[in-house]
């Protein structure tokens, strides 16, 4: 006769009927529901991206395969996060001197910009540090220093001819062109900089823009004034508000770094004035500098920003500062060394993949609950073309987080999850089915989860579950000689008198046999030790993978034993027909497996 209780037989007969990502919470009042509300429309997103002006050499200077992998990794959808926005610059050795042009004295610009069009991009944009030195009250490039009055028109000039230049030359569309790079910025700064105040962006639009764009024939090219080294659209407020220097105007910018010497950064509102204009709002540039971080963390700060600028500020697009850049520091996405060819990866890379490979241009935000619950963030967004949608979900706690996804004024079969944390990269869980009008989920801590789904998709194929009590070895295939059921000290394990434990400190695991695994869940007892364990995937018993995971809470049970739920979040690779569950450690009995339940296909 089997010895497990009736009330864990109710729970385990209810764990059969959810995937991964889906279990029945041990604290079940902690789930938390959030509303996705369809017709709630907010922005309009035109993409996200990274810039690469002035570093476009650190990728067009390595060898092959490197650069090539790189812009795949920056740009295609497939092999990399599908960033939609590349921002180079315009840069002043463009014009050396009066009536002088010479656009191919960048060709690795040129070359990452037909490299990203090749990958698919459709905005390329490009923002100027410095007009010619030849054109400034300081005669400098850097240091600061303003445009003077009467070279106005041969900034103009410049300008429209870069964006004709560019396609005439290059097949190169410019989508956009940026008057200024963080004109507000200090005069101390050594590398290219020029100084605008807003009276400088009203005249130079409205007098001398307008008409040389239209005289080189590239009006529809957009432009962006603004980008302010701190978040800010003040600087642009005069020109937004005169409607002759408004009609040359499309997009206002802003950075994200803090007002320096202060060192504070400024809230995350909205551009009131830009958006009571019709303009879109863009963030163009952020990084952290001073800093070498290629981790989760790094990589939750930056999509705690973008969470930010989506749901606080609204803005239509946001960007990183460089997507490649040489060294060890934050200012990139990847970390490249151009001596050696070869490049590091970092956790905020697979964080914006997070927005930027699920959520296309053309995509609108909807309304969901930005903060539901403490350390989770949260914000939702269709494409109303196909009726696609997606979620983003992030967790800065260091705990899991139980959020029930609730649709509202639309139905999804399923959604499938994609996870980004301390051990996963964008990886792909297991389908989510809809049960009772709500996607239960769980987050795991310090991650970052993209839900994705479709308006009227039909529910998930309906999936077979075994569940293995461990009451003997009945259920499993193999296990080593190191492991035994154990029924001692029940008192602690809520009436639990088998579980499989090790005999002695050496790493142990079992085996089960089953075809077409999709996804599991085990259940442990734990003596306030979390490591040690482990779960692979095989298909042959000989090649195992090892299956990243995440455990909700420990719930006290006495003594200093806690009960854990662990499960996967990745999903298996197709035909995996082996799971094997790995225990490792210096003590043989401060883990115990209490159950396991696995889904399958037929």
């Amino acid at each position: 006769m089997r010895t497990k209780s009736l009330k864990k037989r109710m729970a385990v007969m209810m764990s059969t009927l959810l995937l991964t990502l889906m279990i029945v919470p041990l604290n079940a009042h902690a789930a938390t529901d959030v509303s996705i509300n369809w017709n709630d429309v907010k922005q309009e997103i035109d993409g996200f991206g990274v810039s690469q002006a002035g570093w476009s050499g650190a990728i067009y200077d390595l060898q092959e395969p490197a650069r090539s992998q790189i812009m795949d990794l920056l740009f295609t959808q497939d092999n990399g996060i599908g960033l939609s926005i590349l921002r180079g610059a315009l840069f002043a050795e463009y014009n050396p001197a009066p009536g002088q042009f010479d656009f191919t004295v960048r060709p690795d610009q040129v070359w990452v910009m037909q490299q990203a069009k090749a990958r698919g991009v459709d905005k390329l944009v490009a923002s100027t540090w410095s007009p010619p030195a030849w054109m400034k009250t300081n005669n400098s490039t850097t240091h600061g220093g303003y445009l003077k009055q009467e070279n106005y028109g041969d900034y103009a000039l410049l300008m429209s001819k870069f964006i004709k230049e560019y396609k005439q030359q290059f097949d190169l569309d410019l989508y956009a062109v940026s008057i200024a790079n963080e004109p507000n910025a200090m005069t101390f700064l050594t590398w290219d900089s020029s100084e605008w105040n807003s009276t400088n962006f009203q005249v130079f639009l409205k007098d001398y823009l307008k008409q040389a764009m239209i005289d080189e024939g590239v009006s529809s090219t957009k432009v962006i004034a603004g980008e302010s080294s701190w978040w800010s659209e003040d600087l642009i407020k005069d020109s937004l508000n005169d409607p002759a220097s408004a009609e040359r105007l499309d997009i206002v910018g802003g950075h994200n770094y803090p007002i320096p010497i202060l060192n504070v950064e400024l809230p995350t509102t909205p551009f009131s004035t830009a958006v009571s204009k019709g303009k879109k709002v863009w963030m163009t540039e952020v990084s952290k500098v001073d800093s070498y971080d290629p981790g989760i963390n790094s990589g939750l700060k930056f999509a705690k920003q973008t969470h930010d600028f989506m749901t606080k500020a609204g803005v239509n697009a946001w960007l990183y500062w460089t997507g490649a850049i040489p060294g060890d520091n934050d200012e990139g996405l990847i970390n490249v060394d151009k001596n050696t060819s070869t490049y590091k990866i970092t956790k905020r890379y697979y964080t914006l993949g997070n927005f930027s490979k699920f959520i296309k241009p053309g995509y609108v935000r909807i309304g969901a609950p930005e903060n539901p619950k403490s350390n989770v963030y949260i914000s939702a967004y269709k494409d109303p073309a196909t009726d696609k949608f997606t979620i983003v979900a992030i967790n800065n706690g260091d705990a899991t987080a139980e959020v029930n996804l609730v649709p509202n004024g639309f139905m999804s079969g399923s959604l499938t999850p994609y996870t980004t944390d301390d051990q996963m990269n964008l990886a792909q869980g297991a389908a989510i089915p809809s049960t009772g009008g709500k996607f239960q989920t769980i987050i795991p801590a310090k991650s970052v989860v993209t839900f994705v789904g479709e308006n009227g998709s039909a529910p998930a194929p309906q999936e077979q579950t075994l569940v293995d009590d461990l009451d003997d070895w009945s259920k499993t295939f193999s296990h080593t000689s190191g492991l035994v059921m154990d029924s001692s000290n029940s008192g602690y394990f809520n009436g639990d008198a088998s579980r499989v434990k090790r005999l002695d400190g050496t790493t142990e695991s079992f085996v089960y046999n089953i075809p077409n695994i999709t996804s599991f869940q085990a259940v442990f007892y734990q003596f306030s030790v979390w490591d040690g364990i482990a779960f692979y995937v095989s298909s042959d018993q000989e090649n195992w993978t090892k299956l990243a995971h995440a455990s909700t809470p420990g719930v006290y049970t006495g003594s200093k034993w806690y009960q854990k739920t662990y499960y996967s979040v990745e999903l298996p690779p197709a035909g995996t027909q082996y799971l094997k569950v790995e225990l490792s450690g210096s003590d043989s009995w401060e883990k115990q497996v209490s159950q396991m339940t696995i889904n399958y296909t037929l």
